[in-house]
């Protein structure tokens, strides 16, 4: 679900090569990335539909995405221990 959170740069890729003033220089772009709180999809532009995210066509992070698996454990699971302690405190 956090791939919904979406933003694009400050990395860069290469959306062409009709840029400069030679009209011969690459077209560098900021590029679309999802994922919160670590990105870990990124836009692949020739490959995929530009400006749009997808799982099966742009660069999947592993590392970034199992960071952010554990980052939402985490918080399940510091959740889940408040939560233990605020029952234990309410019953007799």
């Amino acid at each position: 679900m956090s791939v919904f959170v979406q933003r694009t740069g400050p990395e860069s890729a290469e959306y062409g090569n009709l840029c400069g003033p030679s009209s011969n220089d690459p077209c560098l772009e900021p590029v679309l990335k999802g994922g919160f709180p670590v990105a870990f999809l990124f836009d692949q532009p020739g490959v995929s539909v530009e400006h749009q995210l997808s799982v099966g066509e742009d660069a999947l992070h592993i590392s970034a995405l199992i960071e952010n698996t554990i980052l939402y454990f985490v918080g399940v699971m510091l959740f889940a221990y408040t939560m233990t302690l605020l029952r234990k405190r309410e019953s007799p």
